[in-house]
Order: C-alpha cells, then sequence, then structure tokens
C-alpha cells in the first residue's frame, strides 16, 4: 500500500513539474491561447469577463481580427514556466522577473499603468509608517514582495524581504509576518473590499507613491510570426483606444472618469 501511495505522489509531482495542460486552448484549438496573471481588479476569475484587462485585450484582438482566448493563471511561476519553457506566444502580467536573456526575446505592449503605493495594518503599526522617497526610513522591516519583483533596493536598506501572491501577502500584512507591501491603488481596494471587508479600514497607504509599473501584453519572440502578431494587436489597440472602448471597459471598473482619462493618454503616448 505505501508502494502504491509512493508511485501516485511521485507522477503527480511529475505532472505539476511539468506544469499545467489542461487550458482552454484543448477546447478551442483554432484560437491564440494568452496566458495571464491572476491580479485583481485587471485579471481574476473571479470578476466579469475575466477583468477589465482581459476585455482590453480581447477587444483588441477582436480588432486585429486574432481569434483569442485567455487563460488565467494563479501563479507567476506558472506564467514564467509557459513563456520560458513551453514557449507560449502571448501572456499578460506585470513583474514577470525574466532574465535579461528572456527579456530580449519578448516584445511589450503596455495595456495599464498602475499606480503603486506602500501599505501596511494600522492596528500593528498604530503610530503609523511614512515613506517620503527614502527606503531608509524602513530600515529593519519586513517587506512582502510579489513574486518576480525586483527586490535588490530593500536589500540594500537592510529591509527583509519576503515573497507571496497577493493574497497571501495581505494576510501576511494582517498577521504581522511582513510590515509593508508594494500594491497598486486599484488592487489595495480590491482587496480590502472583496477580501477584508471587515477590516478595510485598517489598511492604511503610506502618503507618498513609491513607483508605477505597467501591466503589459508580452509577444514571445521565439514563435514565428510574434511580430505580425504584435505589430497587429497595437493596431487593435489603437482602434479601440481611438473609438473610445478603451476608456469604456475602464469606465465600468474604475470610477474616477479623471483617473480613465489618463490611462487613455498613456496609452495614446506608446501607440503614437
Amino acid at each position: 500500500m505505501k508502494l502504491v501511495i509512493l508511485i501516485i505522489l511521485f507522477f503527480s509531482l511529475q505532472l505539476m513539474a511539468t506544469g499545467p495542460r489542461i487550458t482552454k486552448s484543448v477546447v478551442s484549438p483554432d484560437k491564440k491561447e494568452v496566458f495571464a496573471l491572476d491580479a485583481p481588479p485587471f485579471i481574476s476569475t473571479e470578476m466579469e469577463n475575466s477583468g477589465m484587462l482581459s476585455e482590453v485585450a480581447l477587444a483588441a484582438f477582436k480588432e486585429a481580427k486574432i481569434d483569442a482566448v485567455i487563460t488565467v493563471l494563479p501563479l507567476h511561476s506558472m506564467v514564467k514556466y509557459y513563456l520560458t519553457q513551453e514557449k507560449a506566444t502571448v501572456i499578460i502580467g506585470r513583474y514577470l522577473g525574466l532574465s535579461t536573456e528572456d527579456e530580449k526575446s519578448v516584445v511589450a505592449i503596455p495595456l495599464y499603468s498602475a499606480e503603486e503605493s506602500y501599505l501596511y495594518y494600522k492596528p500593528r503599526h498604530p503610530q503609523g509608517l511614512e515613506y517620503k522617497g527614502e527606503l531608509s526610513a524602513l530600515k529593519g522591516l519586513t517587506y512582502g514582495a510579489v513574486e518576480g519583483e525586483e527586490t535588490g533596493k530593500y536589500k540594500d536598506a537592510d529591509i527583509t524581504v519576503v515573497k507571496g501572491r497577493t493574497l497571501s501577502l495581505f494576510k501576511k500584512l494582517q498577521g504581522g509576518t511582513i510590515d509593508f507591501m508594494r500594491v497598486p491603488v486599484e488592487s489595495t481596494q480590491w482587496f480590502s473590499q472583496n477580501k477584508f471587508a471587515e477590516h478595510k479600514n485598517d489598511f492604511s497607504v503610506m502618503r507618498t507613491s513609491s513607483s508605477t509599473a505597467d501591466i503589459s501584453i508580452y509577444f514571445n519572440l521565439n514563435n514565428p510570426n510574434a511580430n505580425t502578431s504584435a505589430e497587429s494587436f497595437k493596431n487593435g489597440l489603437r482602434i479601440i483606444v481611438s473609438n473610445g472602448e478603451y476608456a469604456r471597459i475602464l469606465g465600468k471598473y474604475i470610477k474616477d472618469s479623471e483617473a480613465v482619462k489618463l490611462q487613455v493618454q498613456y496609452v495614446q503616448k506608446f501607440l503614437k
């Protein structure tokens, strides 16, 4: 009996090591499969139409006359695996953590520029935490980073780094395992309202914004016709930005019309 259990465990681990094989393309082999990293409210299986950037991408593909389907994956390692090992044609994400060599083999087209701020849990730091542009003010604390995020500057500032998925980091923040994390404003709102509603007022954003990060669609140059597909997609994106569809989609998820306008301007600048 023990031998049977060991054999089952062995083959299960082998299947996990090679990555998931059951995806939407199995059902729809004629479609271009796009792998996207789960990151609410931008991309998520918990949201209508898999989130606003899934909607944006599919609308742009439609204008480009490309039949596409988006498969949302929960782990950064899975997205990276499909890109670097399975040579996936297209992926969507933020902080992919690619090597310098792998970065040379992708064409990135930004879909959204996310403003990120440092977040902490007030009951754990009742006196508050402040960031004014210098990480030295947070020396000795523990930072929660998402997988793929570059963390060298934190280590250089004598800040301990713990990595995990965004939901896990929110839980660690609440539990005191980490002291602060960096997250897009939209994600802070979504997680605090949908996963921590009873404690949403306990999550506090440091006043000074830390940075911005693009959430982009990446075309893998290791595949034939990648450049052609990227150009077709860019033209499709240009169309939905020009005709107002891009702004309409964002407006379903973001109620701040000025914020939507800024996103439109940002993408237009890239598409020129």
